[in-house]
């Protein structure tokens, strides 16, 4: 993990001249007019959505929109994978996001993954416009690529404003692995904490991605919560977890009642030995009473 500081905004003119060159050689068709360009994109971005969805149902995420921003007599047109707007409740579905309507509210946090045809300029155009909109947080990860070098997966850059400048955090190794929860924290981004409520990490995932004929290993950006260190979840692995911990419960409710049965069995077989001995001692009572009055009789006759 790596952090560069930036006065003002990002020069990133000789990296992205050498990755626009890296990406005009490789480049053979038009890219595509969406963000989602394969698999791995679509599904990271939905994981992605449906985490900071389902943990953080006060804030708002949109994903796959337009933002439409004005920095002076400039507008701009930026597509994000993600946008996260803390404490902004707005339930309604967008088309695309204008900040007009919004009395110009801009996102807390934007994210692209990044992909073949937008790696270039999510890691230059796209952060640059981050910072002169101020924008706290940019996100860019790299999550299957395989090359250029620059932005190989595991890859991921953070663009933060913190002290009225813009500092990047870089880190290209993963924390945790797919099945196993133990994170290694010490393999994370921790930036913000009075803004942004969790850490971020990658995990490398069990599925791998083909391309050509030849497979990669595919990786998934994932949030931490600060307090317990565990990677927060998505909506259908906390109703898995919910329905485990019911049927935990369950489990645990019948083992109580196979012992209150076992218990009452045993109050049972205890009884019946007491009411057995009563019953063997009143008998012997009675025997020794009709010996005694037996052995009175003979005394008697004599």
């Amino acid at each position: 993990m790596s952090k560069t500081e930036c006065a003002g905004f990002l020069n990133t003119r000789h990296r992205d001249a050498a990755l626009r060159m890296e990406n005009e050689k490789t480049q053979k068709t038009a890219p595509r007019l969406g963000r989602r360009e394969s698999e791995p994109h679509s599904h990271k971005i939905n994981y992605i959505h449906d985490v900071l969805s389902t943990n953080f149902p006060n804030d708002r995420i949109f994903w796959d929109l337009h933002h439409y921003f004005v920095l002076g007599e400039v507008k701009l047109d930026i597509q994000f994978d993600i946008s996260y707007f803390k404490n902004f409740p707005l339930k309604e579905q967008l088309s695309s996001y204008n900040e007009l309507e919004f009395d110009l509210r801009r996102p807390t946090m934007t994210i692209n993954i990044l992909s073949k045809s937008t790696y270039t300029n999510d890691i230059g155009l796209t952060a640059n416009n981050c910072m002169m909109l101020g924008i706290p947080v940019y996100v860019a990860f790299s999550d299957h690529l395989p090359k250029p070098e620059a932005v190989k997966a595991p890859h991921l850059e953070i663009y933060y404003k913190e002290n009225n400048k813009y500092s990047i955090e870089t880190l290209k190794d993963y924390c945790c692995v797919e099945g196993d929860e133990e994170i290694d924290l010490e393999k994370t981004i921790d930036i913000l904490p009075q803004l942004i409520p969790f850490k971020f990490g990658i995990m490398k995932l069990n599925d791998k991605y083909r391309r050509k004929g030849k497979l990669y290993d595919l990786y998934q950006l994932i949030f931490i919560d600060r307090k317990t260190g565990t990677r927060l979840k998505t909506k259908a692995e906390q109703e898995r977890e919910r329905a485990d911990r019911e049927r935990e419960r369950a489990d645990r409710e019948r083992e109580r009642a196979e012992q209150e049965r076992e218990r009452a069995n045993r109050e049972r077989e205890r009884a019946e030995r007491e009411r057995e001995r009563a019953d063997r001692e009143k008998k012997e009572k009675e025997e020794a009473l009709k010996r005694i009055e037996e052995l009175e009789r003979q005394l008697g006759k004599k």
